[in-house]
């Protein structure tokens, strides 16, 4: 159960750092899209490692973390490049 609350806090610190970069870089529209693709291939990362060390490895669980990491980046992006 320790290891999962260690496994969850990188995840929050990745998510922390990629929320402040989003907003370091508000200037440029472009660094920030940089960021949210980033966030996303490192969720996704995550969810692999994770998964892969919790010895629950399954094309499922990885095809969902894609999926919501795919879904977000069309959210946040449609959202930040509106006309």
């Amino acid at each position: 159960m320790r290891e999962n609350i260690i496994h969850y806090l990188v995840l929050l610190v990745i998510l922390d750092l990629a929320v402040a970069a989003f907003f370091l870089f508000s200037f440029n529209k472009t660094y920030q899209a940089a960021v949210v693709v980033s966030m996303g291939i490192l969720y996704v990362a995550w969810g692999i490692i994770h998964h892969w060390l919790s010895e629950d490895f399954h094309l499922r669980a990885i095809l969902e973390y894609v999926l919501i990491a795919i879904l977000a980046n069309l959210v946040i992006l449609s959202l930040l490049f509106r006309a």
